[in-house]
């Protein structure tokens, strides 16, 4: 996927990898590239429950990162889900989707699960910072920390918290609005989804793409610290892996984010250099008219060096994750 997105004003550094700021400045944006998918049946939550990285019972109104991996332990899709009534509903990328969702009917054989595909139906709005000042301000309940809300309409999803990069984002809380597709509560809204893209990077929410499926482990994108894994829910496809990992103390590859001099976005999965050499993959970037915001999973040792998207490349500049890397054992 390619998010890229005008940029034009400056951070406190003085070099052009210190500057990052989207023009486009509305507090909310479309965002088109989710899908919806709406999974029923009696057996619906034990069925995904046993397929995905983290716990899909007692959800109740808590929205949780989820992720859906090989065997091996490698990611094929990355996921938010919550309830709705009796049924589960899955945010995913329509990039990834129909592998994803095909690969998962597989497995359903005489389990009773339905899966509708809703996203035709809805409209998203992303609030990339600010979301509690937002929604106030437009008459609408602030769900909690990790919670869904419904309201005249709405379903209202908390999204994690980013970290703030000067001149683009604010930091804080975020939410994501889907809407009935005819609602025009948000017409107003930017149609610029690099707004959104940019504040995910910005959370440490590492997203699977087609360029990135089967690259990772979880704990190489953070997905543990951004509470998409579980380590007491029993199997699912590569616990075993996952779990070992863990239980190892500490995993040999980390993700990062930060700012690089340059306009042209790598797409997920393009290599990462440290001191000339390969060091590990892109999971996501906007580009804007000076600087490029990039995440990537890279080998810790390489965290400290010099880290470029090609062997003489400028250098990329870390940001602070909204959570803390536990040390390496």
């Amino acid at each position: 996927m390619n998010c890229n997105a005008n940029a034009c004003t400056t951070a406190d550094a003085g070099d052009d990898a210190g500057r990052f700021a989207l023009t486009t400045t509305a507090p909310c944006c479309r965002v088109t590239e989710y899908g919806l998918m709406r999974v029923s049946g009696k057996d619906a939550v034990t069925f995904l429950h046993g397929q995905f990285t983290n716990a899909v019972t007692g959800l109740a109104d808590e929205v949780r990162n989820a992720g859906y991996c090989t065997p091996k332990g490698r990611l094929l899709a990355t996921f938010r889900v919550w309830m709705d009534g009796d049924d589960v509903m899955m945010l995913v990328p329509k990039a990834v989707a129909p592998a994803f969702f095909k690969r998962l009917r597989m497995y359903v054989l005489r389990a009773d699960v339905t899966f509708t595909c809703t996203g035709g139906d809805v409209v998203m709005t992303g609030v990339p910072a600010g979301a509690e000042a937002f929604l106030e301000a437009a008459g609408l309940p602030v769900p909690a920390p990790s919670r869904v809300v419904r309201h005249d309409g709405l379903v209202i999803v908390d999204a994690e918290p980013a970290s703030k990069v000067e001149g683009f984002c604010a930091g804080g809380r975020r939410a994501l609005i889907i809407a009935p597709k005819d609602d025009a509560r948000f017409a107003d809204a930017s149609t610029d989804s690099a707004l959104w893209w940019a504040s995910e990077i910005a959370a440490g929410k590492t997203t699977v793409w087609p360029g990135s499926r089967e690259l990772f482990v979880p704990q190489a994108v953070n997905y543990e610290l951004s509470g998409g894994v579980v380590f007491n829910k029993g199997c699912y496809p590569g616990q075993e892996v996952v779990s070992r990992v863990q239980h190892i103390g500490e995993t040999s590859r980390r993700a990062a984010f930060g700012l690089v001099a340059g306009t042209e976005a790598p797409l997920p999965g393009a290599s990462v250099y440290c001191d000339g050499a390969e060091a590990g993959f892109v999971t996501q970037a906007v580009a804007g008219e000076i600087s490029t915001l990039v995440a990537f999973s890279s080998l810790r040792s390489a965290l400290t060096g010099r880290l470029t998207l090609t062997p003489e490349g400028a250098p990329i500049s870390i940001l602070p994750l909204p959570y803390k890397i536990p040390s390496a054992a």
